[in-house]
């Protein structure tokens, strides 16, 4: 059986996150999806709980795509010579890395491990940050880069409304 490993936050879960893991679905038997800094929420760059991105991610794929994908929260150690390890007690085996973050790479990179680049989704500002920047703006363009249910999804636990709260807050806790 092959796996692959694909790490991010999905602060929230974008079109470019689908994308890639629907495109590691076609190439692998199982795509095992890290959910890291899973402890954190309701901050500026973590604004959703562990189990509300799960939700998030769960919503997007088929019964037949999920029951290829393995998701594994992973808390943050704040210890970044040991974070690869502290990754791997966590998930079962896997046979590639795929991430397009650069200190992703270099950490795996330093316990010899090759980390391959995601296909980018092409379609503006699909990264995180810039999502919940317009989410805290008010502006409704963000839902443009979310798939539908994540977005139905995202309306129901009023996303935009603790995006802003959080900014008002200066980034802190809610």
């Amino acid at each position: 059986m092959k796996r692959a490993l694909f790490i991010g936050r999905f602060q929230p879960f974008h079109h470019g996150h689908q994308y890639a893991i629907k495109k590691l679905l076609k190439k692998f038997n199982e795509v095992v999806v890290v959910i890291g800094s899973s402890e954190s929420s309701f901050t500026t760059e973590n604004p959703f709980t562990c189990g509300e991105r799960i939700e998030m991610i769960r919503i997007c794929f088929t019964k037949s795509e999920l029951a290829k994908i393995v998701i594994v929260p992973v808390p943050d150690l704040n210890d970044n010579r040991v974070w690869v390890d502290h990754v791997f007690m966590h998930i079962p085996p896997i046979d590639d890395v795929y991430s397009n973050n650069q200190l992703v790479k270099m950490l795996f990179s330093k316990h010899g491990i090759l980390v391959k680049t995601v296909d980018f989704y092409d379609r503006g500002p699909k990264e995180g940050t810039n999502i919940r920047k317009l989410m805290g703006e008010g502006n409704a363009t963000w839902k443009d880069h979310i798939p539908k249910t994540a977005v139905k999804y995202l309306d129901g636990v009023e996303a935009e409304d603790r995006m802003k709260k959080i900014i008002r807050m200066g980034g802190r806790h809610v």
